[in-house]
């Protein structure tokens, strides 16, 4: 014949002095003792988790680095277009400047031509 399942009840009446606590620390230790494989497995999968999110973050520090140095490169070059087109503009107003300064001299000298021969000489006003 099979016993009837134990209850707690059947602890405290066959423990010795002390027995509620003794039943209480006895079903803390099985408890425990049921549950320490889901430890385990808890703290090996959180130790998974924290070497997965520091390998992400290697990998993502390293991408923006390599982005970084593209970006600094990608800076560069395009400040040396730049560099050259302001060269090439500077170049063509300077070609200008000159041309319209010629221009200038062109008219004053025509200008002067043209006054100087309609000038006669003022020799009465200087003697």
């Amino acid at each position: 014949m099979s016993e009837p399942p134990r209850t707690p009840d059947d602890d405290e009446a066959t423990a010795p002095e002390g027995g509620v606590a003794d039943a209480v620390r006895a079903a803390v230790e099985r408890t425990m003792r049921a549950t320490a494989g889901s430890a385990t497995t808890t703290r090996d999968r959180a130790a998974d988790l924290v070497d997965e999110v520091a390998r992400r973050g290697r990998e993502t520090r390293d991408e923006l680095a390599r982005r970084g140095q593209e970006a600094g490169a990608g800076l560069a070059r395009r400040g040396q277009e730049a560099t050259g087109e302001v060269g090439r503009r500077l170049e063509t107003l300077e070609r200008r400047l000159a041309e319209l300064e010629g221009r200038l001299a062109e008219t004053r000298v025509e200008a002067e031509g043209k006054t100087g021969s309609r000038r006669e000489p003022n020799s009465e006003a200087e003697g």
